[in-house]
């Protein structure tokens, strides 16, 4: 009866412990062009040996203020239209170093038009990128978001409808 009964409480501490864990990674539905652009980085690391990245909503959020952000104010950069920059907006969206040890985190922007806004063209340009490419290769990140946001109104030197998309990746480990 005892072993049963410690049976019992160690199963409700390990729901517990899961339940509390689950606001951080909670399901942040993506949209079919982030998705997409979160399957294929994960198999460009696939390729190269390494760990799967999960989403994770505060860098979800994060790359889509972002990507919003270009488009509304037809800026092409990693700080935002205000001068915060990419690392800031991270922490301010939720991805704190508070209450870590280790924190990491990179970023990539893209835009395009046409052919060149789908999300094998974005994930392919990343790639032939050394700069890029090491980002979505860095060992060490386990987190990802993405944001894919469209204009209609152009963006920088084309007309029409243009995708901006923003990859934020991240490792926090706890203290």
């Amino acid at each position: 009866m005892k072993l049963h009964k410690s049976m019992i409480i160690v199963l409700i501490a390990i729901v517990c412990t899961l339940l509390l864990a689950a606001p951080a990674f909670a399901a942040t539905p993506l949209s079919s062009y982030e998705k997409q652009v979160a399957a294929l980085v994960n198999k460009q690391r696939a390729k190269f040996g390494l760990p799967q990245l999960r989403i994770h909503s505060k860098l979800v959020e994060a790359a889509r203020v972002h990507s919003a952000d270009m488009g509304q104010e037809n800026c092409f950069q990693h700080d935002s239209s205000s001068g915060e920059t990419w690392s800031s907006r991270i922490v301010r969206c939720g991805y704190t170093r508070k209450g870590y040890r280790y924190w990491k985190a990179g970023e990539n922007i893209y835009y395009g038009s046409g052919l060149y806004s789908s999300p094998i063209a974005v994930v392919r340009a990343w790639m032939k990128s050394p700069a890029h490419r090491a980002v979505i290769l860095t060992r060490v990140f386990r987190d990802m978001g993405v944001g894919a946001v469209k204009t209609t109104d152009g963006f920088c030197n084309l007309d029409g409808t243009v995708w901006l998309f923003t990859l934020d990746l991240g490792r926090r480990i706890a203290q």
